[in-house]
């Protein structure tokens, strides 16, 4: 998050300024700064001797969280989240890639860790953070031994007024989680640090300072939440945590406290825009910069940021593996597709063939990714990279293989076309499974549509299906919707039955991934009502 050298200096320029915002709490950075030393030197005295020493954590966002992964940094401490959405088989297998020594987690999600059987491991330090609603634990005499498993308190540990150490004498690494739609989550490891030149570059990019406030709206757990809060810390800025589903919070949020930035997922910015209080946005907020990435951004989100937010959206595509690749701006949003993007810097693009081969500008394949940001490994085992020689003066360079397809145009844009991951998957048969991708495409772009899912399914009555689950703009719309997308199916996926069902909302979680066990669970009993009625009304209707 930040380290207690880097907090010291924002401390000394400005100690009064305030550094973090969590509901009614503000933090200044002589504060801030203080609370890092007292929990970093707290973990200096009492860390489990196990290496490779790393910690995991499974709570909300909160202050006493930020100051528990600065703390684990100074020490040098690799720290990464655990999905509290995710079940105890998924979190299970993601500790047993972790390995962790040290374990941070709140009230309300230790029943997950319980059922994960991590709760009360051998030689594994439990920290307690207090949750939202919860009453700061009183601070007690450390009397903790590694082997003894007895947790120990965030108030606690903070009291234990030891010097800072730096007992984790181990190569660097930097860890992080990505979770897969249909398989289990897999630990993402760096060996080298990423975060100055990331800094670097997008303070450039973008002219971020001091006097930038950010709000925090996706959970820590996700990589891009604390890579985003990092570079305003590290600028000596403001960090502002705000709710996940609370739209009016948030709408007020951005007003009262003058932000300028924010990461939004697609789901919770389409929230956002219909929430009455985001009305005055465009006038009432400092906002400069909205960062969203993610498929599922639509082009009635674009339009209607423009008006309720100004010219302030931008788009990245990235992924976990390979850090940020590409940024639309505002104005080419407008005119290019919403799954399209520049390389940023220190990143290049290649478009490869089933070999591995370079392929001509204008044609489809495989996404590569070179540059600083990739990571090393999942786990211990070796990341899917080649090396690609694109003709440049560079020569062969190591390229990281992602599960995407896409296409670079003649204004050097990449396009997403297929993904792995969810309904469209690149498998051997490509062409279709682009066309399902391309069918998701076409109905976030419809007029009549404000949102919508594909579901694969396989159906007694059909066999192999299409579920399309939509959100009409008004419910004036709604036939539009329907005849939109049976005509986009006819278009794109002619081959497959398609069911159509109009729904209030697509249910995402808070990184804005669809949970597609609720959605499926939603629309089922609509499809086979719909079948029923189909069925009797061919027995009244003669052919």
């Amino acid at each position: 998050m930040i380290k207690l050298q880097d907090a010291l200096r924002h401390a000394a320029d400005r100690p009064d300024h305030i550094a973090l915002i969590d509901g009614g709490r503000r933090i200044t950075w002589s504060e801030l700064t203080d609370e890092i030393a007292k929990v970093a030197g707290g973990l200096s005295k009492i860390i489990p001797a196990g290496r490779p020493a790393r910690a995991a954590f499974l709570a909300c966002n909160g202050w006493e969280l930020v100051v528990a992964m600065a703390a684990c940094e100074t020490i040098g401490l690799p720290i990464t989240g655990l999905d509290f959405e995710a079940g105890p088989e998924a979190t299970a297998a993601a500790l047993e890639q972790l390995r962790p020594t040290v374990v941070f987690s709140t009230k309300l999600h230790r029943p997950l860790l319980i059922a994960a059987g991590w709760a009360d491991r051998e030689g594994v330090l439990q920290v307690h953070l207090h949750g939202v609603g919860e009453e700061l634990a009183a601070p007690e005499p450390i009397v903790f031994e590694p082997s003894a498993g007895e947790p120990v308190s965030y108030a606690t540990l903070a009291a234990t007024q030891s010097p800072v150490t730096t007992p984790c004498d181990q190569p660097y690494e930097s860890l992080a989680l990505t979770y897969e739609v249909d398989g289990p989550p897999r630990l993402v490891v760096r060996a080298g640090s990423v975060e100055r030149r990331r800094l670097a570059d997008l303070a450039d990019e973008f002219a971020l300072d001091e006097d930038d406030i950010y709000l925090v709206t996706v959970p820590m757990y996700h990589a891009s939440s604390p890579s985003w809060a990092r570079i305003f810390f590290a600028l000596g800025g403001t960090v502002v945590l705000g709710p996940y589903h609370d739209l009016a919070e948030m709408a007020r949020l951005i007003v009262d406290e003058g932000v300028t930035a924010t990461l939004i997922v697609p789901p919770t910015l389409s929230r956002l825009l219909s929430h009455p209080d985001s009305a005055e946005l465009r006038v009432a907020s400092r906002l400069r910069y909205v960062f969203s990435g993610g498929r599922h951004l639509n082009r009635w989100i674009v339009n209607e940021a423009w008006e309720r937010l100004g010219p302030v959206l931008h788009l990245y595509y990235g992924t976990t593996e390979t850090g940020l690749i590409t940024m639309i701006t505002p104005d080419e949003l407008h005119v290019a597709s919403c799954r399209s993007g520049r390389a940023l810097p220190g990143t290049t693009i290649a478009i490869l063939d089933p070999l591995d081969r370079p392929v001509p500008i204008g044609v489809r394949g495989r996404v590569a990714v070179a540059g600083y940001q990739l990571m090393d490994s999942y786990g211990s085992t070796p990341a899917p990279a080649v090396l690609v020689d694109l003709g440049d003066q560079q020569g062969p360079r190591r390229f990281l293989l992602t599960g995407d397809n896409g296409v670079i145009d003649y204004d050097g844009r990449l396009e997403v076309t297929g993904r792995t991951g969810g309904v469209p998957k690149v498998q051997v048969d490509g062409e279709r499974d682009a066309a399902v991708f391309g069918l998701e495409a076409d109905l976030l772009s419809q007029p009549s549509i404000r949102d919508a899912a594909v579901l694969r399914l396989d159906l007694p009555e059909y066999g192999d299906a299409l579920a399309v689950a939509f959100v009409p703009v008004a419910p004036d719309r709604e036939a539009a919707g329907h005849r939109s997308i049976e005509a986009a199916c006819a278009r794109r996926v002619p081959w497959l039955r398609t069911h159509t069902v109009a729904v209030d909302e697509i249910p995402y979680s808070p990184t804005g991934k669809i949970r597609t066990r609720e959605l499926t669970a939603r629309v089922l009993p609509l499809i086979s009502l719909n079948v029923h009625l189909d069925q009797q009304y061919a027995k009244e209707v003669p052919a």
